[in-house]
């Protein structure tokens, strides 16, 4: 833009001043008069000097908006750098902010079990192993903690997330409760009608997973607690699986199913509980 403006003013002005110039020379000469002082100040040539007063005028003016432009420029280079300070500034306050809401939760969650029910081994994910119908990940303890395979795994905020599956001496594998190897004995909590959560092919895509084997006549409610009945002895009665997101249009025979939304958001997992013991209620 610069260029463009700067080479059609310097164009326009030089044509101008050339115009005027020849027409004061032919003036000058048409009276005899050979001197260009003189000539410029013949009251004839009144309209020649207004043309050229106009034609430094606009050079000025150019040159004055060049100056304006370069000083524009540098100005808008600052700002770009501000707010590219400001943007970097944000996303290291928005991580921070991040990870204090993190250890809040896990703070929060400890006070809230500090009576010895649960035996928490605080872990970090190191790894997610996913396909089209598999969902596990990697923490960085295992048997040397006192991890072992069937202990449960629950988010910061008490989410039931899985159960480890497999284990290392310095870590474990946890699979989820998407996982369509997994089945866990859960519970409406505001009925206590009893079924099976279930890792679902056709729910896996959408983070969600399957409710059956409720009998017949079941009261589903849209949004009730899903929780752990606690059956068999390796997960704690009572941790929360999830939510109803919707009932199944077709029971089969005297089933019912429904889809339930987990509780725990997986995509921002990042420290997590193994539940090594716990209390027997």
């Amino acid at each position: 833009m610069k260029d463009i403006v700067t080479k059609k003013g310097i164009i326009i002005a030089a044509i101008a001043v050339v115009i005027a110039l020849v027409a004061a020379i032919s003036i000058g000469i048409t009276n005899g008069r050979a001197d260009l002082a003189t000539i410029l100040s013949e009251p004839v040539f009144t309209p020649v000097k207004s043309v050229m007063t106009s034609v430094v005028g606009t050079l000025e003016n150019i040159y004055g908006y060049l100056y304006r432009y370069d000083e524009l420029a540098a100005e808008n280079e600052r700002l770009r750098a501000r707010v590219a300070d400001l943007e970097e500034q944000y996303r290291e306050y928005s991580e921070v902010s991040e990870e204090n809401d993190r250890l809040r939760e896990l703070l929060d969650f400890t006070s809230r079990h500090s009576d010895d029910d649960f035996d928490l081994e605080a872990v970090t994910l190191i790894s997610w192993t996913s396909s089209n119908f598999a969902s596990s990940f990697t923490v960085n303890r295992g048997e040397n903690s006192g991890i072992a395979v069937g202990n449960a795994v629950i988010s910061s905020g008490g989410y039931l997330i899985g159960t480890v599956t497999s284990v290392a001496a310095t870590s474990a594998t946890v699979t989820t409760v998407l996982d369509t190897t997994m089945s866990i004995g859960a519970r409406l909590y505001s009925s206590d009608d009893t079924g099976v959560v279930e890792g679902d092919f056709n729910l896996f895509r959408q983070g969600k997973c399957r409710l059956g084997y409720l009998e017949f006549g079941s009261n589903v409610v849209y949004g009730d607690l899903v929780v752990t009945t606690g059956r068999g002895g390796e997960i704690p009665s009572g941790l929360i699986i999830g939510y109803v997101d919707s009932v199944l249009d077709n029971p089969s025979g005297n089933e019912y199913a429904a889809v339930v939304r987990p509780g725990a958001e997986f995509s921002t997992l990042a420290n997590v509980y193994v539940i090594k013991s716990f209390e027997v209620n």
